[in-house]
């Protein structure tokens, strides 16, 4: 497995190469943190986790997922 993982202060973002389709959801919908011309191309602190965690939901190979840290709720979510 060729995952790769970002850490920010209040989630991890996670990438699998492997599972990735190439829809380009990621970069076209939130360009402010998914950016392929910058290194590392993930900015977790380009957008609020929650915004960030509610774009992942939306990948359709689920080459995205994500680990929370905190959560305002202080209960810990996980989606991986």
């Amino acid at each position: 497995m060729s995952k790769k993982v970002y850490k920010g202060e209040e989630i991890e973002v996670y990438f699998d190469a492997e599972k990735c389709i190439h829809s380009g959801i990621c970069v076209k919908g939130m360009p402010e943190v998914f950016d392929l011309k910058k290194r590392p191309w993930v900015n977790t602190v380009g957008a609020s986790a929650d915004k960030i965690t509610a774009h992942i939901d939306t990948c359709p190979s689920g080459a995205l997922t994500y680990k929370w840290h905190t959560k305002p709720s202080d209960t810990e979510t996980e989606k991986e």
